[in-house]
C-alpha cells in the first residue's frame, strides 16, 4: 500500500526532472566556479541559483500545464505555456543589468559576468528542456571562452586606462614634464580636467591609456615614480 502511494506522489517523470535539475545546479557551478576565482560580483551561488531555477521554470513551462492544456483544447480554447520561459529572459534582464557598473569616469565593469549569466540562464533552460547534449557542451563552450579569451592571456591583453589625479605649483611646466614622462612610455592622456586651488596650484584629473605591453604591476611603479601624482585607480 505504502509503495502504491509512494509511487503516486514521485513518478519516473518527476526523477528525471530532479535530475535535470541537479545536472543544471552543476552546470552553474562549472560556470561560477571560473567567476568567483576571479572575485567577480556574481559567483558560485549565484550562478548555481540562476542555472537551477532556470531549468526549474523551464520544466514548468514544459511540463506542468499538461492537464490544463487538455482541458482548454477539449473546449477549443489555445492556450501559449511558453510565456514562461519568456518570463526567465524578461527577469534575469534586470538582474543582469544590475551586474553592470559604471564607474565615475566612464570605465564600464561586470559586462562578461552579466554576459555569463544569461549564458547560465540559457543552459539551464535547454537542461530543464531535455536537452542534456546541448547544455552540457554550452558548459564547455562557455569555459573555453572565459579561460582562453580573458584579460591576463598575452593574446587578449588590450590597453589599460587609469584614472590619475596630479597637483602642480607650476601647472604650465608641470604638465610638461608629466607628458615628457608619459611619453617615454608611450602614454597618452585623455578626459582631462583642471581644477585650480588658490594655495596650491592646480589640480589635473585624467585618463592615463597605456599600451597592452605594459602590466598592471609596471603602471604601479611608472606611475608611483611621478612625483605630482596624487593619487591614482585602475580597472
Amino acid at each position: 500500500m505504502e509503495e502504491m502511494i509512494m509511487e503516486k506522489i514521485i513518478t519516473t517523470n518527476d526523477l528525471i526532472f530532479l535530475f535535470r535539475i541537479i545536472l543544471a545546479i552543476l552546470a552553474g557551478a562549472v560556470i561560477g566556479f571560473e567567476r568567483e576565482h576571479r572575485v567577480k560580483v556574481a559567483g558560485l551561488r549565484t550562478h548555481i541559483l540562476i542555472s537551477m531555477a532556470s531549468a526549474l521554470m523551464m520544466i514548468i513551462s514544459k511540463y506542468a500545464f499538461f492537464d490544463v492544456l487538455a482541458e482548454a483544447q477539449a473546449l477549443g480554447v489555445g492556450l501559449d505555456v511558453s510565456r514562461v520561459a519568456a518570463g526567465i529572459i524578461a527577469g534575469m534582464g534586470i538582474f543582469s543589468g544590475g551586474i553592470v557598473f559604471i564607474g565615475k569616469r566612464g570605465n564600464v565593469s561586470g559586462l562578461t559576468t552579466a554576459a555569463g549569466i544569461w549564458a547560465t540562464i540559457g543552459i539551464g533552460m535547454v537542461i530543464g528542456a531535455g536537452m542534456y547534449t546541448v547544455g552540457i557542451g554550452s558548459v564547455l563552450l562557455v569555459e573555453a571562452v572565459q579561460f582562453t579569451l580573458h584579460h591576463d592571456l598575452s593574446i587578449y591583453k588590450h590597453a589599460i586606462v587609469a584614472n590619475a589625479v596630479f597637483s602642480f605649483e607650476q601647472p604650465d611646466s608641470g604638465y610638461d614634464r608629466l607628458l615628457k614622462e608619459l611619453d617615454q612610455y608611450g602614454a597618452k592622456l585623455s578626459y582631462i580636467r583642471w581644477e585650480r586651488e588658490v594655495e596650491k596650484g592646480s589640480t589635473l584629473k585624467c585618463n592615463i591609456r597605456f599600451d597592452n605591453k605594459f602590466g598592471r604591476d609596471e603602471i604601479v611603479d611608472i606611475l608611483s615614480g611621478i612625483p605630482e601624482l596624487t593619487s591614482f585607480e585602475l580597472p
